[in-house]
């Protein structure tokens, strides 16, 4: 019972020190109206369709899907000119997949031209 409350423990605590995986972040220099289209694009291009979208205390929650794989992507304007952008693949198990994760950092660079 102490080992299966310690995993529970870690897994809300975020296990980045830990080397579980945890969700991608990058800021991009453009402003959330370039941004968001941007994500949605890159997103369609990978054949994702978009499920959802929220509003959260001034941020964006984009989520899509696609035949077992899950994205959910975080929007917040940090200044005027910049967007971070916080991303969590997941393809069906407890842990993100970095690499769908990367390939929707590189599909948005690509519709902004920051590539």
């Amino acid at each position: 019972m102490r080992a299966f409350a310690f995993l529970a423990l870690i897994l809300v605590a975020g296990c980045s020190s830990l080397g579980i995986d945890t969700p991608g972040t990058r800021t991009f220099n453009a402003p959330m109206a370039r941004v968001k289209p941007a994500m949605v694009s890159a997103l369609a291009r990978m054949g994702m369709t978009i499920s959802s979208l929220e509003l959260r205390g001034g941020r964006e929650i984009l989520k899509a899907r696609k035949a077992g794989s899950q994205v959910e992507i975080e929007l917040e304007a940090v200044t005027r000119t910049s967007t971070r952008a916080r991303i969590a693949a997941n393809t069906g198990g407890l842990f993100c997949d970095k690499a769908a994760t990367a390939r929707i950092i590189q599909q948005t660079e690509k519709f902004l031209g920051d590539a």
